[in-house]
């Protein structure tokens, strides 16, 4: 099967999942459909030119980038994230379909906006809303000893629980909230973002039980490898705000087994 077609039937899959429920911030309309990107049609360059205008690329992994782009038609600011669906396993490209997915269907203020994506059977592009703060760990490295005002902790650690209840109520469990994750604007407001890992549970008794994530963020039952729930999302709430608090991690190992 082609990667369009099986990300057909993949946002089939997740649209028959949610159903009319949103849960009070979700977007109970049909997932999204592939359109006109930076490189879509016409050329990558004709399109840059008559869409949008590069500005910078903001960061590089192992299978894309993303950059930063100004959007011609309203001047904005956007970010395209590329991945390269050639070099991903089956899983990965799943997982990739499926952040696209699930961010159409999430709508709310503390959550990276998606806007538009275009795909063919090699290159997966998504537009994202561009936070121009940057992220909570390079904030919290600028602090270096100095600590956050408890107003700030406060006001961020409100910001971080509306995101996770908004998607808790629409049945996702994030799966990799971290510091790398959550996203601010200059405003101080965050955007928690990357949804790659996300997965849809069926009801609030549903357990998951592939290990995945980040081992400093990681609940006790994912290190013990039995099934979890939406309270290991939890757990990793209260890691990144005694990482606020503290400016150090609550666990500092890089590997399942140190944690556990």
């Amino acid at each position: 099967m082609s990667v369009l077609g099986e990300y057909e039937r993949h946002c089939d899959s997740i649209n028959s999942d949610f159903g009319s429920e949103s849960g009070g911030c979700g977007d109970s309309s049909p997932g999204p459909s592939a359109s006109q990107g930076p490189r879509a049609g016409g050329g990558a360059a004709e399109q840059e030119e008559l869409h949008y205008i590069p500005i910078r690329v903001l960061g590089r992994g192992a299978f894309g980038e993303a950059t930063l782009y100004r959007r011609t038609e309203d001047d904005s600011l956007v970010v395209w994230k590329e991945v390269d669906l050639t070099r991903l396993s089956e899983k990965e490209r799943r997982d990739a379909l499926n952040e696209i997915v699930i961010l159409a269907l999430l709508q709310h203020d503390n959550i990276i906006a998606y806007y538009n994506h275009f795909m063919d059977n090699t290159t997966l592009l998504i537009e994202l809303e561009y936070c121009n703060g940057g992220n909570l760990y390079d904030k919290i490295l600028r602090q270096k000893d100095k600590l956050f005002e408890e107003e700030m902790v406060v006001w961020y650690l409100f910001q971080i629980v509306s995101a996770v209840s908004c998607i808790h109520k629409a049945g996702i469990l994030h799966r990799d909230i971290k510091t790398l994750n959550i996203f601010l604007t200059k405003a101080n407001l965050i955007k928690l973002g990357d949804y790659g890992l996300a997965k849809k549970l069926n009801s609030e008794y549903s357990m998951a039980e592939t290990l995945v994530g980040t081992p400093y963020y990681m609940s006790p039952e994912l290190c013990q490898g039995v099934k979890y729930n939406f309270k290991s999302d939890i757990w990793a709430v209260g890691c990144v705000i005694f990482e606020l608090l503290t400016l150090k991690r609550t666990f500092d190992a890089t590997a399942w087994s140190a944690v556990s």
